[in-house]
């Protein structure tokens, strides 16, 4: 993964601490934070793993919308961690390389981009880590895991980025996680958010955050 450890601490040096330096260009995060999160229950001391979390633009997003919520990040960019830990030092940011380097459970586990850049030239094989990391996540979530990843529906792909099959993703899921998921291709033309439950879900939809 050296290759993409790279590539943003090239996109922070140039950009610093912005959707840019995420290898966002065209922004549009709150559409996909509100894809990732808008299921979580309006509860107190709720705890959630950013996984992939960058410049842990999130933390401010969730911030917002829940009174109480214990926030913490994991990611691979060294710079990226420590430009979190003193921009937010009230939250846990981890420098990980996977899930295992993780302690601990959390209430939900969120993941926004982390996946879209291929981790090894061939497709399945990023795939296949991919999949393994999914299971390994879902392993620490104690309600539901949810992920943005670009689907294989495109006109164009960039030569390093990488596009999932939808259905191949779900079928995954159903198999190897749980049958309790939502599908949202709603939000962006060309993006997708799987969220996977462990239990069955409860309440109305009038009890969860913002939709």
């Amino acid at each position: 993964m050296k290759h993409i450890l790279n590539m943003y601490e090239d996109a922070f040096r140039r950009h610093g601490d912005s959707h840019e330096a995420v290898l966002w260009p065209k922004g549009r995060q709150e559409e996909r934070f509100h894809a990732l999160t808008r299921h979580i229950r309006r509860e107190k001391n709720l705890s959630v793993l950013d996984y992939g979390c960058g410049l842990a633009h999130l933390k401010p997003f969730l911030d917002a919308r829940y009174c109480s919520v214990a926030y913490a990040g994991a990611d691979a960019v060294d710079v990226f961690i420590e430009a979190d830990r003193i921009k937010c030092p009230e939250a846990i940011f981890h420098h990980v390389q996977s899930p295992v380097d993780i302690d601990g459970e959390y209430d939900y586990i969120v993941s926004s981009g982390a996946f879209n850049i291929l981790y090894t030239p061939d497709p399945n094989e990023h795939r296949a880590i991919v999949f393994g990391i999914l299971e390994q996540l879902f392993d620490k979530t104690r309600v539901y895991l949810s992920v943005n990843m670009m689907t294989d529906d495109v006109d164009y792909r960039q030569p390093d980025a990488y596009h999932q099959n939808v259905t191949e993703l779900y079928c995954f899921a159903c198999e190897k996680l749980s049958r309790r998921l939502m599908l949202d291709q709603s939000y962006l033309p060309y993006e997708f958010t799987l969220t996977i439950w462990k239990e069955p879900i409860q309440g109305s939809e009038r009890s969860y955050g913002e939709s």
